[in-house]
């Protein structure tokens, strides 16, 4: 028996139209991503699929203390929670991608 059925209305993602780079470069040791739109409005995702590079990743789902491990070369994915940031638990310049779905 499934959970549910999964709605959305939207898509975001760490690759927008005007900077097609598809790895996005971590700046800092345990950076925060907060899923939000050019104009700062935030998204509570509900779908999230996270690709690592060539570095194995910690994702923090925030507030949680628990993390996901993604090993390099590998994607998780993370749904049926309301997602508003997560936090790559590994020191700068970690690669990675992301994309969700909200509702």
């Amino acid at each position: 028996m499934g959970i549910g059925t999964l709605y959305h209305s939207g898509f975001i993602s760490s690759i927008k139209r005007d900077n097609l780079t598809p790895w996005y470069t971590t700046l800092q040791d345990n950076e925060v991503i907060e899923f939000k739109e050019s104009d700062g409005k935030q998204r509570y995702l509900n779908a999230l699929l996270i690709q690592a590079e060539l570095t194995d990743l910690y994702i923090r789902i925030l507030p949680s203390d628990y993390c996901i491990y993604i090993p390099a070369g590998t994607a998780k994915s993370y749904d049926f929670e309301k997602i508003g940031s997560i936090q790559i638990m590994n020191v700068a310049g970690a690669k990675l991608r992301w994309e969700g779905s909200y509702y």
